[in-house]
């Protein structure tokens, strides 16, 4: 099976857009922290739920295809792209990392505070930073080459999962999350 790479693109940009949302949600609940304030952890736990879930699982592989088909067609970039592995496996262990200590402190785990913020520091900084720079050089790119022979389509999986939680049907794992997402968006625009 062929997907057209707009169409992939598309697809990776409107991920980026739904993470930047959830992760200006995960910096509210830093903020609270930093305050002394107590979290709401269950968002912060539903959130990395579903961070190590679906872009770890799905998104990530999705642009390795891209950046896989990128050096085939500019084999000169390819030093370029080598950064890409190492940012994805650096992200999945951070946010692993948080969602196995948010996790922790649910169960009465005492945990110090400033631990906790400084992960979700880095956790929120190297994302925003890798997400910027895929925006900003490589999905640029990709779309410079859309006239370019054996560009305009890609190899795609059968296997291809649907967003658990911004896709067609709402998991009912999200279910939670995606209600807090909605009664904040309507809280905003109020």
């Amino acid at each position: 099976m062929t997907i057209s790479v707009s169409s992939l693109l598309a697809d990776l940009r409107a991920d980026h857009r739904n993470m930047a949302l959830l992760l200006e949600l995960l910096e509210v609940q830093t903020d609270r922290l930093l305050a002394c304030e107590e979290p709401d952890y269950d968002l912060m736990r539903d959130i990395m739920i579903y961070m190590t879930s679906y872009p770890d699982t799905v998104h990530h592989p999705k642009e390795d295809l891209i950046y896989t088909h990128l050096k085939t067609v500019r084999p000169g970039i390819g030093d370029w792209l080598e950064r890409i592995e190492g940012e994805h496996h650096d992200i999945r262990t951070l946010g692993t990392n948080l969602r196995n200590d948010i996790e922790a402190i649910e169960s009465g785990t005492v945990m110090r505070r400033c631990l906790v913020i400084a992960g979700l520091r880095r956790y929120l900084k190297k994302l925003r930073q890798h997400m910027s720079w895929e925006e900003r050089d490589l999905f640029t790119l990709a779309d410079d080459l859309q006239g370019e022979e054996n560009w305009s389509t890609i190899a795609w999986p059968d296997s291809e999962t649907s967003d658990p939680l911004f896709g067609p049907e709402v998991q009912h794992r999200f279910r939670r999350l995606m209600a807090r997402i909605q009664q904040l968006a309507s809280s905003s625009t109020s």
